[in-house]
């Protein structure tokens, strides 16, 4: 595999695991959850694809 592709699965679980901690302040930890790690799974999406035609 690459570590792109490793780096950006740490990154979502990492956000999915905070977002948790987050939600669950808020009484709603699993919205919460999957909330931080959509969002961290378009940043990553998109990082990739501006830095792809750099090399």
């Amino acid at each position: 595999m690459n570590m792109k592709t490793i780096g950006s699965a740490v990154v979502i679980i990492l956000a999915a695991i905070v977002g948790l901690f987050l939600g669950a302040a808020m009484n709603d930890g699993l919205s919460g959850s999957i909330l931080l790690a959509v969002i961290a799974g378009f940043v990553c999406v998109i990082y990739t694809i501006e830095n792809s035609g750099k090399k």
